[in-house]
């Protein structure tokens, strides 16, 4: 009897710490306590949207699909001037948008790269203990072992929180702080992986208010900005023009690709830019400044991008570009120029060193023009009218040989 106490002891002790750890377990993943009314205002850059330039994501969550399986939200995107309001669907495993308006599909992309970059590594189906020293690996070369590595009081915009530091070092400290009361981070500052010199953010996150209210909150009052071409535009042309150049002082490698091949005047033209070593066209260029000009049939400026922006230049930190430009100019051509002015800092002065630059023609087609929509009421009245007017003209005479 008393070999058997003994062995019941031993394993109780045993047992002990892994039932205290269940019950002081704090466990977390992006999305976690969500409910219907909460709303959020974010402050994000995002390095492959307009290169880390700030903007404001909002969201509500208005209610729960019919099916169960996710929540219908109100999304708003503030960019510079440039404001979208449209409608996303997150899903419940983890926060991720299933489907997005169109107006509102860019920015939804910039918020899966940025609020709830954590998903990668932490979902419903598998959340994770901030007590676990790794929560995973980056997807970088040589990938950086993810995880909780501090606890800090943060001060943000919206509020002081007690979070966790979830992170790794890899030249620099890449943190983002998660309160595990609340569903997304509050803040963010993560650095793109780069082999030489400082490396730039990847992406900036800061929580500017957040709250739960049963009507649409009042930052949603706002009605989008025109779109140039919407419901004109066509949005299911996917062919494109790809090709690679050498600069006109043999400096660089520029890579373009633009889509559609032969976009409308007035619409817009999705460009992808890399600029890349002579050597080794596998090996980017960072810190490139550069402009796209447009210029006339006698090589004359009429346009800049950078200037359409209120910049001297753009800026590729890590060696590549995406930009969305509507083309104004005329068929049957339109003249582009991709200057590099040099490389170093943004808002620096460039080094020249590396400066040059290419032509690209691009086949530009006639403005397309909106058929009016004619209601179908007022067709009816039109037929009315020519049909009485028939009626009246065939029995005019009979009228004229009525007597009285």
């Amino acid at each position: 009897m008393q070999k058997y106490f003994l062995l019941a002891f031993f394993a109780g002790l045993f047992l002990i710490p892994i039932g205290l750890h269940s019950a002081f377990a704090e466990t977390w993943y992006p999305g976690e306590g969500l409910k219907v009314g909460d709303y959020y205002r974010y402050s994000v850059c995002f390095t492959d949207w307009h290169n880390c330039t700030p903007i404001e994501l909002d969201f509500w969550i208005q209610n729960k699909t019919n099916d169960g399986s996710g929540y219908n939200v109100q999304f708003l995107a503030i960019d510079g001037n440039n404001v979208q309001k449209g409608h996303t669907v997150f899903g419940m495993v983890t926060p991720d948008p299933t489907y997005s308006d169109p107006n509102i599909a860019d920015y939804t992309n910039v918020y899966r790269n940025t609020i709830i970059w954590l998903d990668a590594f932490a979902t419903s189906d598998s959340p994770k203990d901030f007590s676990y020293p790794a929560w995973g690996r980056t997807g970088s070369v040589g990938g950086q072992s993810v995880g909780p590595i501090d606890q800090e009081q943060v001060t943000v915009q919206g509020g002081t929180y007690k979070a966790w530091v979830v992170g790794w070092h890899k030249g620099v400290d890449n943190k983002l702080w998660v309160v595990p009361s609340m569903p997304f981070p509050v803040k963010a500052v993560v650095y793109t992986d780069v082999t030489q010199g400082t490396p730039p953010p990847q992406f900036v996150v800061e929580l500017l208010e957040t709250g739960n209210s049963q009507t649409p909150p009042s930052f949603l009052n706002i009605v989008s900005s025109a779109i140039a071409g919407a419901g004109i535009c066509p949005t299911d042309d996917t062919s494109a023009v790809h090709h690679s150049i050498n600069t006109d002082t043999s400096s660089m490698i520029i890579e373009y690709r633009y889509t559609p091949a032969v976009p409308h005047q007035g619409c817009p033209v999705q460009w992808s830019l890399y600029f890349e070593q002579n050597y080794d066209p596998n090996q980017k260029i960072q810190n490139i400044q550069y402009d796209i000009y447009t210029v006339d049939d006698q090589g004359k400026k009429v346009g800049s991008v950078a200037e359409s922006l209120g910049k001297s230049t753009l800026f590729a930190p890590v060696g590549d570009d995406f930009r969305t430009i509507i083309i104004n100019q005329p068929p049957p051509t339109t003249h582009y120029i991709i200057n590099v002015a040099g490389t170093g800092p943004e808002n620096s002065v460039p080094d020249n060193t590396l400066s040059g630059l290419i032509k690209v023609d691009v086949t530009t087609a006639p403005p397309l023009v909106k058929t009016p929509e004619f209601p179908v009421s007022a067709i009816m009245i039109m037929a009315l009218v020519v049909s009485m007017v028939i009626l009246f003209t065939r029995f005019k005479t009979n009228f004229s040989n009525l007597k009285f």
